[in-house]
Formats: C-alpha cells, structure tokens, sequence
C-alpha cells in the first residue's frame, strides 16, 4: 500500500472508529509511554528519517501503540479514562511537494463513507512548514482534526497530525495541545551527499 493510500485509509479508519463508541483509536486504557525520559521531547527515528515533537503538560507519548495505525507517535491525556482526545503522528512518504491534495484525498474518502460530512477551516500551523489542516466531522458521531505539513523539498517526508474526538469536539485545551505538537514537531535534516572528489 502506497502512502497516499495508507494515509486514505487512515482517514477512513480514524472517522470509522471514532463513530463506534468505545473504538476510537486508542480507545482501551492509555498505556504509559514506553521509554520515560526526563524531558518532555521524543525522539523518534524511522527508515529513512528522523523527528523530534514536544509531549504537552499532561498527556503522555507512545510510539509503541501508535505502531498499531501506522503512526510513529500516540498521545493521549494522563488523566484520560477512554473518551478524550487522542492525537496520532505519522510520518509519510511524499510523492511530490502539493501536499495539499493529501488532504482532500482523504476528505474525499472519507467522505464515501459519510456523505453529509462537515468540513471547516483549522487554524493551526507549524511555524515553518507549509501546513494545510481542516476539521472533518459528522455532529455527534466523530471529529476528526487534521494537519498535513510539508518541510520541504529536502526531504521525502511529509506529516500528518491527526487529533480523534468521539461525539463532542475537541475542548479547548485539547485543541491547545493539539496545536502544540503541530508546531514542535521537527524533522532532522537529511544527511548530506558525499562530495565527489
């Protein structure tokens, strides 16, 4: 499964899983994170990239379950007992730099599933990707808040910052916290060439 697909299906999956109760992603008990640091930045190194995100003041990162949806990195809120937000990190190859269309590629399969399906504009950016966000709902079902964030040409790389709300939308604190990640969220720069001699 390509990217494109895999983030599709993603998008499908979120929203389907947010409209079961009980079954939004990461649903069960949160799970501690994994490796506990004393520093509220995890590192996460893939196949071909690297990236650091700051963990927001009371909620916990685990990449280990965020494995599960094809993710690098799930947070939840510490004092969550199932039916808060959950934010999920993935990093994706790009096939070009109009990340733009990864965004409406997975509204539109979205919305197959749900046809009266709500869009409105998401006010968050990172402070030097260009970010395309949008909030996808259907009124007391899900609400599904996405950002995609391109850091450039450099990389092979894109992000996704998906946040997952059962029935209500995000509170405002979890959209704080939202947007916190979006805007920490730093990938390494790629090593650079050899210099042929």
């Amino acid at each position: 499964m390509d990217s494109k697909h895999l983030l599709a299906a993603f998008g499908i999956a979120s929203a389907l899983l947010a409209a079961v109760p009980g079954k939004s992603f990461g649903a069960e008990a949160p799970p501690a994170a994994k490796a506990e640091t004393k520093t509220d930045v995890v590192s996460v190194k893939g196949k071909d990239y690297s990236f650091t995100v700051r963990t927001p003041d009371g909620w916990q990162a685990d990449t280990e379950t965020a494995k599960q949806f094809h993710g690098d990195v799930l947070f939840t809120q510490k004092a969550d007992a199932g039916g808060g937000a959950k934010i999920l990190l993935i990093v994706q190859h790009k096939f070009d730099e109009n990340t733009a269309l990864l965004i409406q590629g997975d509204i539109n399969n979205v919305r197959k599933q749900f046809p009266d399906l709500q869009l409105a504009d998401l006010d968050v950016k990172h402070p030097r990707y260009p970010t395309f966000a949008k909030t996808v709902s259907q009124p007391g079902q899900f609400f599904q808040y996405e950002a995609y964030m391109n850091p450039g040409s450099l990389y092979p790389n894109a992000l996704y910052a998906g946040m997952s709300k059962a029935k209500d939308p995000a509170t405002p604190a979890e959209l704080a916290a939202y947007k916190e990640i979006v805007q920490s969220v730093e990938m390494t720069p790629p090593p650079a060439a050899p210099n042929p001699g």
